[in-house]
């Protein structure tokens, strides 16, 4: 009786810490290291594609914190093609 209690309380610990993770990265919607440049519209990551804020304060908190890696204007705006990244 003891022992299946203890694996009882391992699994129920083991499902806990792994929920907890799942929430923690859905909870800030994305990941700010994957970020290279941000954009009023959303972002180009490290893997070189273009992705859409997810939510506003996602744009407002990333831009609060990495103004050197924002600019204010859309990824596709066609008076700054020519702008470097």
């Amino acid at each position: 009786m003891r022992i299946s209690l203890k694996i009882a309380a391992l699994a129920l610990t083991g499902s806990l810490a792994v929920l907890g993770t799942a929430y923690a990265a859905d909870a800030d919607g994305f990941d700010i290291d994957q970020v290279s440049v941000a954009y009023a519209d959303g972002y180009t990551g490290t893997d070189h594609q273009f992705h859409a804020w997810e939510h506003r304060a996602d744009a407002e908190e990333f831009r609060a914190k990495h103004l050197d890696r924002y600019r204010a204007w859309r990824h596709d705006d066609p008076h700054h093609a020519k702008d470097t990244q």
